[in-house]
This record gives C-alpha cells, structure tokens and sequence, in this order.
C-alpha cells in the first residue's frame, strides 16, 4: 500500500458517479474543505405538511383540472423523481389526476435533455404517467407585459396556460443569482430568450449587489421573482442537496418566503471551514461537472473567502469530469449573444491555473478558459506541474464540492483547519 498523499474526488454527476483517487508527489499534506452538510432540514412529507405562506398542494388543486410543474434541468444537482410522485399524489388527492399534469423542464439556454436523462432526473412513474416537455427558450411563449424593469415577460405558454402552477428545484450557491431555487424556475428556467438576455446581460457587465450568496438587494433575483409571480408561480418544493445530491432538507410554499426558508437552511449545510494561503488549491466541479459550461462554478469556492485560499505564487486546480463535453448555453455558450472570449482572472492573480479535464479536447477548453492556463489531459500532467511550481511539496486543500462552498477562514487547528 503507498504511503504517497492522494486526491480523492467525487466525479461525473449523474453519469459516472465514481471517486477517483489521484496520488500527489512526496512532501504533500492534503486537507479536505468539505462542506458542513447540516443541520438537517425537513423532511418531504413534513415539509408538504406544513407550508411557508402558501395553501397545500391539495387546496390549490381542488377545483381545477390541470396543472403544470416546472423542474430544474440535469445540470442542476436535486433528485426529484421522489419530490414529483409526492406532488403528484396530493394533486390526485385534490382532483387532478397525474395524466392533467405537464411536467415542463426548466432549461433556461440548456441543451434540451433526452429520455434517459429525463428518467433519471425525473424517475420512470412520472414519466409514463405525466405529459413531459423540454422548454424552448424560442417558440410557444405567451407575452405578458413589461416587468417593472423593462424586461420583457416571455414564458412557456403551456405553464402559463394550466390551472395550477407549481415548481421544484434546488437551492444551491449562484454567482449570480445568490441561490438557485424558488423564481429562478421560471426566470431563467421557462423563459423566452429576450427576457433571459435581459435579465442575464447585467452578470456579464457586473451588477451592483447581485452575486454569490447575495439575495436580499439583489436585483437579479428581485426580477426573477417578479417575473416568476406575473407568470402565476403558485407554489416550489425547494430541495437543499447534499455532497453526492443526495436531499438534506426540503421546504415548500410561497415561491419568495419558502425559498429564504431554504437559503437559511442552504447557508448551514454549505459553509465549509477553510485555512487561507494553501500553496495549492483544487477546485473539484462536481456536482456541476457534467460539461464544461457549467465548470466555472467551482469557483464559487474560491469567491467567498477572504483571503483567498491559495497564497500568491501558488497553484489552482479545477478539476472536472465533463462526460457531456462541451456543454450547450443559448445565451452564454460559443458564438451566442453573451458571450465572451476567456481572460485571464483577475483574482487569481498572482497564481497559476491547471484545467484537469480528461475528457476534453484543447479546442473545447479554450472556449472557456483563457490559452495562459495550462489543460491537463492527464493526471501526471498536473503532478509534472506541482513538481515544477512546489519541489518540495506543500500544504493543499482540496474542495470535492467546490460550486456548493461557501467558504468561511478559520485557523489551524479549529474544526477544518487541519490535516486530513
């Protein structure tokens, strides 16, 4: 058995689901930043028990013969095949049989998901008993006016359309948006694509007060919100996932109040204990690292903590599985009307970043990464690299979650400050 220090990384959500183990050179110590992942919150049935401002599932259907769900896309981390056959029961109890209900995918930009994809996300009982469609940012909206804003309020007309109308998604850390979850499932998820532009242009500019972890004096998720209500957002299970996806507690009602019930839940299950000044850092994508659009999220780590968790000189590594590829963004991806060419990062100034991704061609990188930052299609790529940069070896931490970190300093010796 080797004595040598490893990297151990969770790898390929939904796909692959493995954990590779990377050995790193001698004189390495390695400490992992895993996030808390507590306390607990409610459980399903609890939470549907006792709604946040909002009537049960059960009330909000009698009456009425339809309903349409709106569910988060792949590329989101929830399982909510178990969430959805709740929901579906208490809508049959309230009178609306599961064969009335449209379960519409939230894509936002995202690439349409096939039909494994969808019976994984959504499980096989909805989709042989619900009417399942993937949104077209593009065609069948319905116009609903002008945000207060000046957005344009585009969205799904067959959500629009349906009796009642309900949402599930995951709270999880945003660059953006704060949290995902809550309006976010119809502003970006259902929306037609001037309103995703205008809602999304301000995050390539820089917007005062939205960003990572911000949702109060966010003006992004205030839009959202917004537009989420004027579409008849009724009510969203909100699922706060865990470091392998797996639920650690749900809250349902209201669309704004359920969600900042969920966020205060979100804020302690992803805090992660941090020892600034590594000489390494590796930022692992997953559970956003199924394509490399979505890899920019590991930086969500690195974003929250002050000082940062790699001194000067060091060196940063994302790390991602990307079985996907590419990856597909209507707005954000290659060519398309937000893009923009990659730049070195500002605040990594000062430090050298390693792209560690397989799978992935030197074309596909350099859509995403700018050409100064070495890609690593090979794990001895990087150890050839760390050699060069640290002979000696050095203090690494490694964040397997790195897009669900909110990353808090602490001092050697406090609980995360040490060695694992």
């Amino acid at each position: 058995m080797s004595d040598r220090p490893t990297v151990r990384l969770p790898w390929g959500a939904w796909v692959l689901e493995k954990t590779l183990e990377l050995p790193l050179p001698p004189g390495w110590t390695v400490e992992e930043a895993a996030i808390r992942g507590g306390p607990r919150g409610a459980d399903l049935a609890e939470a549907l028990a006792h709604p946040v401002d909002a009537p049960p599932i059960e009330e909000l259907a009698r009456g009425n013969r339809t309903a349409a769900i709106a569910v988060e896309d792949i590329t989101r981390p929830a399982r909510t095949g178990p969430v959805l056959e709740a929901v579906l029961d208490r809508l049959e109890a309230g009178g609306i049989s599961p064969g009335n209900v449209r379960v519409i995918i939230a894509l936002g930009g995202h690439l349409p998901l096939r039909r494994d994809e969808l019976l994984a996300k959504l499980g096989s009982r909805v989709m042989e008993t619900c009417d399942v469609w993937n949104h077209h940012p593009y065609e069948d909206l319905v116009d609903l006016g002008v945000s207060r804003g000046g957005i344009p309020i585009h969205v799904n007309r067959l959500f629009v359309e349906a009796d009642v109308k309900l949402a599930v998604g995951s709270v999880v850390p945003h660059p953006y948006a704060g949290f995902g979850g809550g309006g976010k499932i119809v502003l970006p998820g259902i929306a037609g694509i001037e309103t995703l532009e205008m809602n999304h242009r301000p995050a390539v500019t820089g917007l005062a007060g939205a960003g990572l972890g911000i949702v109060d004096g966010n003006r992004a998720r205030a839009e959202m919100e917004e537009i989420a209500l004027a579409a008849g957002l009724q009510a969203v299970v909100n699922i706060v996932p865990g470091p392998r996806r797996e639920a650690l507690g749900h809250v349902y009602g209201h669309p704004v109040a359920a969600h900042r019930k969920a966020v205060e839940l979100a804020r302690q299950v992803f805090e992660t204990p941090v020892r600034p000044g590594a000489d390494a850092v590796v930022l692992n994508a997953y559970p956003k690292d199924m394509e490399l659009l979505q890899v920019g999220n590991a930086f969500n780590a690195w974003r929250t903590l002050v000082p940062p968790p790699a001194r000067e000189g060091g060196t940063v590594i994302v790390t991602a599985a990307c079985p996907f590829g590419r990856g597909w963004h209507s707005l954000h991806g290659p060519r398309m009307r937000l893009y923009r060419d990659p730049v070195e990062r500002p605040y990594l100034a000062g430090r050298e970043l390693v792209v560690y991704a397989p799978a992935l061609s030197e074309h596909d990188v350099r859509k995403s990464f700018w050409k100064g930052y070495p890609h690593a299609r090979s794990w001895e790529r990087v150890v050839e690299i760390l050699e060069r940069r640290h002979p000696g070896g050095g203090r690494m931490v490694v964040f397997p979650t790195a897009p669900l970190s909110l990353a808090r300093a602490v001092e050697a010796g406090e609980p995360g400050g040490g060695a694992r």
